[in-house]
């Protein structure tokens, strides 16, 4: 979970944080053997836990306690930031219209997309039709709420609020996001 002043409420999680985080950082890395970062700037900072490079930290090696995000997330996530930042599209707040979007605007990624997300051991089978796919797009926003990264609607679970945290994604596959295209192309081959 990212937490950033707006998500996850109460605010005062945020501010916890905020305040504490020299002496929760040394907690976290004393106890846990994990980092506490801190990530963004001014009213976009966010929090979360990460590993010190090459270790799991001092959790439980049971499964319960291990969680990954699934490669057709990461994917779907990749695309919804080239399409959300990079292409400008900053006015998407439903996760519908992004659906809607990727048919009207962008079918050629759409269709490569489609076969490599069936060609993933997942919940997408071989036939990877509309229903299918907006199942799939719905379960990776699910998932990006779990994490921090959208805020969704209490009334309205197809609109969203872009978290900063999302970010995060941006930090991590950022070579890949400017080259989804080119990616999605060789996978579409290989």
């Amino acid at each position: 979970m990212h937490i950033q002043r707006d998500f996850p409420k109460p605010v005062s999680l945020y501010a916890f944080l905020d305040k504490h985080y020299a002496s929760l950082q040394a907690y976290y890395d004393d106890f846990f053997e994990m980092l506490l970062k801190k990530e963004g700037e001014e009213w976009n900072t966010y929090f979360y836990i990460d590993f010190h490079e090459g270790s799991r930290g001092k959790i439980p090696t049971d499964n319960q306690y291990r969680w990954y995000l699934k490669s057709e997330y990461i994917l779907i996530g990749l695309i919804f930031f080239k399409i959300y930042k990079l292409d400008g599209n900053i006015e998407l707040a439903k996760i519908s219209d992004f659906i809607n979007l990727l048919y009207q605007e962008y079918d050629e990624l759409l269709n490569k997309m489609q076969r490599v997300v069936s060609s993933i051991d997942s919940d997408a089978d071989s036939d990877m039709n509309e229903e299918k796919l907006r199942h799939l797009v719905y379960k990776a926003f699910s998932e990006f709420e779990q994490l921090g990264w959208i805020a969704r609607d209490a009334n309205d679970s197809d609109y969203f609020t872009y978290q900063p945290s999302f970010e995060r994604l941006r930090r991590i596959y950022y070579p890949q996001i400017e080259t989804i295209d080119e990616i999605i192309k060789r996978k579409d081959h290989d």
